[in-house]
């Protein structure tokens, strides 16, 4: 697929999440909200990495992905594994636990022993802060032999936005259980079905 069919792919599924969520209702309680507020952000960013691919602006949207995955898995942690006194941290700005530690409390959970979070992060978490902090695999993406400009790879935008995608359907998928909404959640993982079909066979257009 190419990159302005993935494109097209990614601002439909964002115009379905929006209208698939619009008022899904969550408790009141703290816990809740700032678990939903980290969830609200991911999918922030997952428009924002759309956009910026949109306009050719890769160094920025690469840059974003380690803020989607961490929002994500700190959304799903406050929401299902924190205790009182984290929640309590958290909102002090003072947690103690490490970013591994959180994604360990989260593969405790049903669904999460598969250790896919953990092998992301092993896999790419020095990738994402490369392009996060500017290191060196940002920098050496903004020269080619003659200039210094954008240098990224169509095989590696692609990978961002699928990424970014795939980052998205766990974020719905983390709201449904924040909402308790077990309807959503079934259709979240249709949508999964349909977005990986049209990943292989082209754009769907109801994608």
């Amino acid at each position: 697929m190419k990159i302005e069919q993935l494109i097209t792919q990614s601002e439909n599924l964002i115009n379905w999440i929006d209208k698939t969520i619009d008022g899904i209702g969550i408790p009141s309680e703290t816990r809740f909200r700032i678990a939903g507020g980290c969830l609200d952000v991911a999918l922030e960013h997952h428009k924002a990495i759309v956009l910026l691919i949109k306009h050719h602006l890769y160094g920025s949207a690469f840059a974003l992905v380690r803020s989607l995955f961490e929002s994500y898995v700190r959304g799903v942690w406050l929401h299902r594994c924190a205790s009182d006194s984290n929640i309590n941290q958290f909102t002090a700005e003072k947690i103690d636990s490490s970013f591994s530690e959180i994604i360990q409390d989260i593969e405790n959970l049903p669904g999460f022993d598969c250790g896919v979070l953990s092998t992301i992060k092993s896999d790419a978490w020095k990738a994402m802060n490369s392009y996060a902090h500017s290191g060196f695999l940002q920098s050496t993406r903004r020269n080619t032999e003659s200039s210094i400009k954008p240098n990224y790879t169509e095989e590696e935008v692609l990978e961002v936005i699928n990424n970014a995608n795939m980052f998205a359907l766990l974020t719905v998928m983390a709201i449904a259980q924040l909402a308790g909404n077990k309807s959503l959640m079934k259709t979240v993982l249709e949508k999964e079905e349909i977005l990986n079909k049209g990943s292989n066979q082209g754009v769907q257009s109801d994608a």
